[in-house]
């Protein structure tokens, strides 16, 4: 999957509370392991990753 794929699947997705708070929590964690600007980044693809199960179409 692209970024641009990507990208439209974050814009497009019918986002719950639980799903922002998910998201928020692994921003956060991976901010504590690396610099908070490679934090964001790599919290959003372990989001997608993890919960959402796009990278295995």
């Amino acid at each position: 999957m692209s970024i641009k794929e990507m990208w439209h699947y974050l814009l497009n997705k019918k986002w719950e509370s639980n799903d922002i708070w998910l998201l928020i929590l692994y921003v956060l964690i991976a901010s504590c392991f690396v610099t908070p600007l490679l934090g964001i980044p790599i919290g959003i693809i372990a989001f997608l990753i993890l919960n959402e199960n796009v990278f295995k179409k």
